[in-house]
């Protein structure tokens, strides 16, 4: 099964693209539930979830929409790990275990974070904090998107994050399954600004037909390989998430009718 989404949906210039005009953003949530099977949410890098809030995430979107929150970055950065800040993260996201809508938590390492025992040890040692929900690495040094990586995260069933765009723009994308679920997330492919870290404008662009098309031969050997593939488009800008989305359904196969 092949899910497909954006990194966030709370973005006030969707207004003109996606959500209607008269929407007020408390109905956002419910109205992105309508044509995306998943949804990408980057607050609780910065801050602590409540479980209130996560439950009305529950509520809102009834086993509509699987979520996939990033992880702390307190607890992707402490070392050694703050066992007690797992325990609360864990347990605010419980309501939508308990639904049926966690299939994970992403991680992201920057290039610093090397392929060396260490970090592996401690990827495992924040594996085993997340009281069994699932964990999903993305990785800013080369080396742990490579064959011999992906045996070691396959062997510890952490599941790889494969990046199309992004500051891995100089090599060619590594599509990979190495646990459930199948992770892939869009960038991005304006070379300069990731290089030059313009901050969010780096996510400022607009895949073409053409583009997604080719990554769909790739798409479909993962879905053949594990029982579900994330799809996260991550080029909010103006909207182009939703728009890339949509193209990308269109392109495996699936109809979305807007209205």
């Amino acid at each position: 099964m092949i899910l497909v989404g954006t990194s966030g949906f709370q973005y006030r210039d969707w207004a003109a693209v996606f959500y209607p005009r008269n929407l007020g953003p408390d109905s956002w949530l419910k109205y992105y539930s309508r044509y995306f099977d998943c949804c990408e949410i980057g607050f609780t890098y910065f801050r602590m979830p409540e479980a209130s809030a996560i439950q009305q995430i529950a509520d809102e979107t009834r086993g509509a929409v699987q979520f996939v929150f990033r992880l702390p970055s307190r607890l992707a950065q402490e070392h050694p790990l703050n066992s007690d800040l797992a325990r609360q993260f864990t347990a605010a996201l419980w309501p939508l275990k308990e639904s049926g809508q966690l299939p994970g938590v992403l991680v992201q390492f920057p290039p610093g974070f090397e392929f060396i025992r260490d970090n592996f040890d401690r990827l495992c040692l924040l594996r085993d904090s997340l009281a069994g929900i699932p964990l999903i690495a993305e990785f800013g040094c080369p080396a742990w998107n490579s064959p011999r990586a992906a045996k070691h995260l396959a062997s510890a069933r952490i599941a790889l994050a494969c990046i199309d765009g992004g500051t891995s723009l100089k090599e060619k994308p590594f599509f990979c399954a190495t646990a459930e679920p199948a992770y892939i997330r869009f960038q991005g492919r304006n070379q300069s600004r990731w290089l030059k870290g313009d901050g969010s404008a780096q996510h400022d662009y607009l895949y073409s037909r053409a583009e997604l098309a080719a990554v769909v031969p790739e798409i479909r050997r993962l879905e053949g390989e594990c029982e579900r593939v994330f799809i996260f488009m991550n080029n909010p800008w103006k909207g182009q998430a939703v728009i890339n989305a949509r193209m990308l359904i269109e392109e495996l196969g699936r109809i979305t009718n807007y209205e």
